[in-house]
């Protein structure tokens, strides 16, 4: 039967009203655009080196200067030295003073790291090179047991002397600060000279040059910052704060929603109002997704390879990895998915029922594509406010959030890069709705039903998981501890209010969209052959929500009214198996015996 029911959510439906929803969130999304780069502290670099030109010149070095082993594998990773750079933001100025170091010459906080190893040798070599492809020091690491000479301090320093400044370096810029040494198995002797820069605009942090003799030869050359220990306490304090916070809030989530959650669905399992195929399906789905994202990322991986096993172990330990990951994810989101859909099934009764939206009798209709697009149409608002709360905090609050690239060179060495950024916020956005909005609020929705005064329930779990949520997320590193927390009392509140109305799928597509676009950014500011392809793919799979209605309506031909036995008002469990209406077997009587 059709409906002919005005169910809650399909009044939205008309044409000027979605108009004036396009233009706000094009509107948005221009106003997030243009203020983005005050907002978010961002950083210019001259990343002119690209991954395969850093492996080139890597292997050019070695051969050159006789670094290493002979025979060798190669692994590169663009990184940050991140120490320093709170240490810049947080004592020496701010973000602009790290800004200002990234353009100065004194010392470069993002390097290349090219790393030379060989399976079953512990003698390897890690190059670093500036990001614009300037070579910048090396680190080779000999076997304890290698031999070599036993010098003295004075022949040692001149060795490391003599061999820094044939690789360029100016020591006279420099003053020694430091000498040490140790012996090792073999009795070759290793001598450590540090050298410090007079001029320094750190406060009590200094520019070093850190050179190591092995025996009678240079094996190391880096360039260093001196953070002083009372910052890094310091550091540490703070970041306990943030992370104390994320931790309550995790316990929270687990008692309430996991645990508190289950004992509701098990109530309903007696109650036969549980279904946990689609569940269990949708929980693998995503799980195994979770564990192709650990294979998609080997690459990195042989960065910390550790060459005392081999290197089809180091493929089997990824593999063991991968596969644990699925499985714990799985269980974990299946259950999750099970609660929240069996909870949002009896709460609400004006909601589709969620396990139903994509079925061929419910997807090609208004409502579904309403809610779908309405999820996509709310990501500019969402980035506005995001934008213009960084914007306040920064300029008139003083808040600190770390200073980032928009270009993350590591996306491009996972073997699929389209792969991470669409697995990941699938993941966040279907499992974070189920579990910090669908749990908390169906919960609070069946409690009110039981011991009365229902809205005053929602309510208290409306801004309960506003906190928890917020909360969850402040292990970022941002001071003030709670800065996350209160950044994101309005996107939990948003999303909500869209489940409450209109249930999970809008919120669902709205997170989703909304972490692809932060995650897949980096690929879209890239430059690097078949690239792409792969922002193709990212744009073609953040839009399968929106395809779904689209499909089934061509295949319609016409758009379909919802029926009633699609909402949740019209679900019944199905009756209870009496075991008196079982067919019983029939006695059999035992045979007679005739006497003797």
């Amino acid at each position: 039967m059709k409906s002919n029911n005005n169910h809650q959510g399909n009044g939205f439906r008309k044409l000027p009203a979605w108009i004036g929803l396009a233009i706000v969130s094009l509107s948005c999304i221009w106003i997030a655009q243009r203020f983005f780069t005050e907002a978010f502290p961002l950083v210019a670099l001259d990343l002119t080196m690209d991954r395969s030109t850093a492996l080139v010149q890597a292997a050019e070095h070695v051969d050159k200067h006789g670094w290493g082993t002979r025979a060798y594998e190669q692994a590169a990773a663009f990184e940050l030295d991140a120490k320093t750079q709170h240490f810049v933001e947080l004592e020496c100025g701010g973000n602009a003073a790290f800004g200002a170091m990234l353009a100065g010459d004194l010392y470069a906080p993002y390097q290349w790291k090219v790393r030379h190893f060989e399976q079953d040798s512990a003698h390897e070599v890690t190059l670093s090179f500036k990001p614009d492809g300037v070579w910048y020091g090396f680190y080779e690491r000999l076997p304890e047991d290698t031999p070599g000479a036993a010098l003295a301090v004075d022949p040692a320093r001149q060795i490391a002397t003599e061999t820094a400044t044939a690789l360029g370096i100016a020591l006279d810029e420099y003053q020694p600060v430091s000498a040490s040494q140790e012996q090792r198995l073999s009795g070759r002797v290793d001598h450590t000279f540090v050298f410090e820069r007079p001029e320094s605009d750190l406060g009590e942090g200094r520019y070093r040059l850190r050179l190591v003799v092995s025996g009678d030869r240079l094996t190391t050359l880096a360039h260093e910052v001196f953070v002083p220990e009372a910052f890094t306490r310091q550091y540490t304090e703070m970041r306990s704060a943030n992370e104390t916070l994320a931790a309550g809030a995790g316990i929270a989530m687990l008692v309430l929603y996991i645990i508190g959650g289950g004992i509701g669905t098990f109530f309903l399992l007696r109650q036969r109002w549980v279904l946990w195929k689609t569940a269990l399906r949708w929980g693998i789905f995503i799980g195994v997704l979770q564990g192709a994202v650990i294979l998609n990322q080997i690459p990195l991986s042989w960065m910390y390879y550790d060459t005392a096993i081999s290197t089809q172990a180091h493929i089997v330990e990824q593999l063991i990895g991968a596969i644990l990951s699925a499985i714990g994810m799985t269980i974990l989101l299946a259950f999750s998915f099970l609660i929240a859909e069996s909870l949002s099934r009896r709460a609400f009764p004006h909601h589709l029922q969620f396990w139903q939206l994509w079925s061929s009798s419910t997807a090609a209709s208004p409502q579904v594509l309403g809610r779908t697009a309405g999820g996509y149409l709310l990501i500019g608002p969402m980035f506005a406010f995001v934008v213009g709360f960084y914007y306040l905090n920064s300029y008139f609050l003083g808040w600190w959030n770390p200073s980032n690239t928009l270009f993350e060179p590591n996306v491009l060495a996972a073997y699929f890069p389209w792969f991470s950024s669409i697995a990941i916020s699938l993941q966040a956005g279907f499992w974070e709705e189920c579990l910090f909005r669908a749990i908390p609020l169906a919960g609070a929705a069946l409690l009110g039903q039981r011991y009365g005064h229902p809205r005053l329930w929602i309510a208290a779990a409306f801004l309960l998981q506003m906190v928890i949520f917020g909360a969850v997320h402040a292990n970022y590193p941002a001071q003030p501890a709670y800065a996350r927390l209160v950044e994101l009392l309005v996107p939990s509140a948003v999303f909500g209010f869209l489940f409450l109305q209109f249930g999970l799928l809008p919120a669902i597509v709205m997170h989703f969209a909304y972490d692809v676009v932060w995650f897949a950014m980096p690929l879209f500011v890239a430059e690097a052959p078949g690239l792409r392809v792969d922002q193709m793919l990212v744009i073609a799979l953040s839009l399968v929500p929106l395809a779904v209605p689209l499909v089934y309506r061509w295949r319609q031909g016409a758009w379909q009214s919802v029926e009633d036995r699609a909402y949740n008002a019209a679900w019944q469990p199905p009756p209870a198996t009496d075991p008196l209406d079982q067919p019983q077997p029939i006695a059999q009587r035992p045979a007679r015996t005739s006497a003797p």
